[in-house]
């Protein structure tokens, strides 16, 4: 075979190699019903789902931004947190369109019965693992953090929750909690890694995590992670990554 016969043949071989690769990482839409309004979802199925249905489940809530420029990654970006541990699969879960929406913490019972209906229909329709992680950054990390603690165990839906620069009225509601040990003490086996950047504001998040070590509750397992040389629209990648190796144990 001529040498330009055979750099074709190669070229062509490592195409084919490249869209098996692609084609074998699914994405799928699905319509679930949450408080009787149909909603749609999508889900990343990684290449090993074809054999094995036993997967956890990682649930991004990524809503409009209303401070800072629209990220539209951010479910590619926690695809990619799972890419990167070697061995390990789990299925990444989110709407499929960003819903136009400023959060509020008084509105936080609204954002999560979305999230919890979501959750059943996955689990009824993708998966037998009931592992399942909440994830977000900005406001909607402050509904993830609220969630951690407003949860009880008769009604728990999220074992782990990775919460990067929750947006300020969501802390301050969280601390109000802890000051007053206002939520529901009967949970279980809880992990959660909590991050904030330089957009944040340092004081608040340095006394909710001296606050949430202070408490020794025996039910958390938890780490906190400051980035000095980085900020909001830049760390979620990062914090995306390490809040997933540490919830699965994966450091």
């Amino acid at each position: 075979m001529k040498p330009v016969n055979r750099l074709i043949t190669l070229i062509l071989g490592l195409a084919v190699l490249s869209f098996s690769a692609t084609s074998s990482l699914k994405t799928e839409t699905f319509t679930f019903s949450s408080n009787g309004v149909a909603t749609k979802g999508k889900i990343f199925l990684p290449a090993s789902y074809e054999t094995n249905g036993n997967l956890p489940a990682i649930y991004l809530i990524d809503f409009t931004e209303q401070q800072f420029k629209l990220a539209t990654d951010e479910f590619e970006k926690v695809i990619a947190g799972v890419t990167q541990i070697q061995g390990f699969d789990a299925l990444v879960v989110t709407l499929e369109k960003h819903l136009n929406i400023d959060s509020k913490p008084e509105a936080f019972q609204e954002y999560y019965d979305i999230f919890k209906n979501m959750t059943s229909y996955v689990d009824s329709n993708y998966t037998n693992n009931n592992s399942r992680t909440f994830i977000g950054r900005g406001s909607e990390a402050g509904i993830v953090l609220m969630t951690l603690f407003l949860e009880d165990s008769e009604s728990s839906v999220f074992e782990n929750f990775i919460v990067t620069d929750p947006a300020g009225s969501f802390i301050s509601a969280v601390i109000r909690m802890i000051e007053k040990d206002d939520f529901p003490k009967n949970k279980q086996n809880k992990r959660l890694h909590f991050s904030f950047s330089t957009s944040n504001d340092y004081d608040e998040c340095t006394q909710l995590i001296n606050m949430i070590n202070e408490a020794e509750y025996p039910w958390l397992q938890f780490e906190s992670l400051e980035y000095t040389n980085s900020n909001y629209e830049k760390t979620y990648p990062a914090s995306f990554a390490a809040g997933i190796k540490y919830v699965f144990n994966k450091n």
